[in-house]
């Protein structure tokens, strides 16, 4: 029988990791929570409000609940399309797809390039210039007369979702791709000697056995959803508006423009609640029996 490490043996190896948490994440979200209840500038003393930065979050009117709305659109239209293409993506690679290895590296690919580079990638490829790819397409074959400014704020949340799907779509059909593999082959075999079409032996077999992989993609794209930022603040140059404003960068915006720290914090504050209810409802909907095999 094995006799365990000491808890001091072990205590010492996480020390390190538990402190630099401690400081870096624990004691900021702290913070964050008690900001919210004050109205500070970052410079002057800090005044006790109680809730009332939270009061004005929600008697702000358009511009806090636009940028909600914006958030529920960006987690339901490229979020689905993402969930789906990856699902479609994994399944087609799984089954044994020619040359398969070189579709999981190109799909996977835009992973490993910074949301900042993605985002001047297609800005070059939205742009209305002569150098915009987009538009010149549109030019050559459909014939449009006049570029159409993709990156303009009144336009933009249209444009986003082509960049989330392609920068997306990799990382949730690996995850998918590496639950399938794990499912016995067995199954498949003894389902098309029953003749099952292969839309059936993925709503049969494969969805069922790999929803408790599904059901954490679909947390994952909540939460990057509501936490989206950097794409926005780079599409719009820094000034996100009213008509492209999340919830993170509206919070980036009152505290380090406006230096409203306190409705700033109120704002992180009242995203972390939201994630954790969406991530609620998220694993309640989505929940079923599990599947042993």
């Amino acid at each position: 029988m094995k006799s365990r490490p000491p808890i001091a043996f072990i205590a010492v190896f996480l020390a390190p990791a538990v402190i630099l948490y401690g400081i870096f994440v624990l004691l900021p979200a702290a913070n964050a929570f008690r900001y919210s209840l004050m109205r500070w500038d970052g410079l002057s003393d800090p005044v006790w409000v109680g809730f009332k930065n939270f009061e004005s979050i929600f008697r702000s009117g358009d511009v806090f609940l636009g940028a909600l709305y914006h958030n529920a659109y960006l987690m339901a239209v490229p979020g689905a399309i993402t969930i789906a293409l990856a699902l479609f993506f994994a399944y087609t690679l799984h089954r044994g797809l020619v040359g398969g290895r070189l579709f999981r590296i190109t799909f996977f690919f835009p992973n490993v390039i910074s949301s900042v580079a993605i985002s001047i990638l297609w800005i070059l490829i939205y742009s209305p210039t002569g150098a915009g790819l987009l538009n010149n397409i549109l030019k050559s074959v459909f014939h449009y007369q006049h570029p159409i400014p993709f990156t303009q704020s009144s336009r933009l949340l249209t444009a986003l979702p082509p960049m989330i799907v392609w920068s997306a779509t990799g990382f949730y059909m690996v995850l998918f791709l590496a639950a399938m593999e794990n499912i016995p082959e067995t199954y498949y075999e003894a389902a098309k000697l029953d003749g099952a079409s292969n839309s059936r032996l993925f709503f049969g077999i494969t969805l069922p056995l790999m929803w408790d992989v599904l059901t954490t993609g679909v947390v994952y794209m909540v939460i990057g959803s509501l936490k989206m930022f950097d794409m926005i603040w780079i599409m719009e140059n820094g000034r996100p508006s009213k008509d492209t404003h999340t919830i993170a960068s509206l919070m980036y915006s009152k505290v380090f423009e406006e230096y409203n720290i306190g409705y700033g914090s109120a704002i992180a504050v009242f995203l972390f609640l939201l994630i954790l209810l969406a991530t609620r409802i998220t694993f309640r909907f989505m929940r079923r029996e599990r599947l042993e095999y």
